[in-house]
């Protein structure tokens, strides 16, 4: 199974194969433009590829991701290009935008109409951003249209249990450690632990105000 702790997979597109959305008989639903107080998430636009390719591949965000740091080779036009087109097929998934630059990504996969379920991925590649809520206000905009247009009733994500910054994060935003998958990944020869979180419906408008 192909995991990704960011939603980035140019920072680990070494390790794993970038994932094609799945193919559905329904048609793709338009992808609405998000806010959050400091973010915007929305479509891409060609200005986010130099945005992307002006940061390069951090290491330490390499490894967030889930990725090995010790092989981080400079990010090429073409990788950057193809991420464009991932972003740019891809409905549920958003550029996030902070002061007229695209500074990360964010997404919702594996849906699941019957079960109203879906997971959840997040990246920010530029340092700068870090550690000043960007995050946060970037994943309480997508749950807000997880829970109220899609009618969605679970989100759920793992994350590497070593990094306590995105935790923090998804905790403050409501997400419930649910279990942790031991030795779930081995990265750079190291075995490492995920821990499972998911959010339900109720529990998300428990906290957000209407």
């Amino acid at each position: 199974m192909v995991r990704f702790f960011g939603s980035d997979p140019l920072s680990t597109a070494s390790r794993s194969r970038v994932p094609v959305p799945a193919k559905s008989s329904r048609a793709a639903p338009a992808r609405p433009t998000l806010e959050g107080p400091r973010v915007t998430l929305r479509a891409p636009i060609p200005t986010d590829k130099q945005d992307r390719l002006a940061h390069g591949r951090d290491p330490e965000f390499r490894r967030m991701a889930g990725g090995d740091p010790a092989t981080s080779p400079p990010l090429t036009p073409d990788e950057v290009d193809s991420w464009y087109e991932g972003l740019r097929r891809d409905p549920l998934q958003w550029v996030i935008e902070a002061e007229g630059r695209c500074i990360g990504t964010a997404r919702l996969r594996h849906v699941d109409v019957g079960n109203r379920s879906a997971t959840y991925a997040i990246g920010i590649f530029h340092p700068r951003f870090w550690s000043r809520g960007y995050g946060t206000e970037a994943t309480l905009a997508v749950l807000g249209h997880a829970f109220g247009k899609m009618g969605l009733h679970r989100v759920a994500l793992r994350v590497l249990e070593f990094n306590r910054r995105a935790i923090a994060c998804y905790e403050k935003c409501g997400f419930v450690r649910e279990g942790i998958q031991r030795d779930g990944v081995r990265i750079g020869g190291e075995w490492l632990s995920e821990v499972l979180m998911a959010i339900l419906d109720h529990e998300y408008r428990s906290r957000v105000p209407r």
